[in-house]
């Protein structure tokens, strides 16, 4: 019984998990945001390339 309380005391103090969360987080609002950015630049680009004519 002591040990578990102590093997549950360890993992509530390391913080190396909230670590790795934090840079998921950010790594998929900057995904988010290039996609956007892509789908946006794309639109445009085959409307631009759509209205040229040879």
């Amino acid at each position: 019984m002591l040990e578990g309380l102590r093997t549950i005391k360890a993992l509530a103090s390391d913080r190396r998990g909230i670590t790795a969360m934090e840079y998921a987080v950010v790594a998929g609002a900057i995904l988010a945001v290039a996609l956007t950015a892509f789908s946006a630049l794309g639109t445009q680009l085959s409307t631009t390339i759509g209205g040229v004519s040879l």
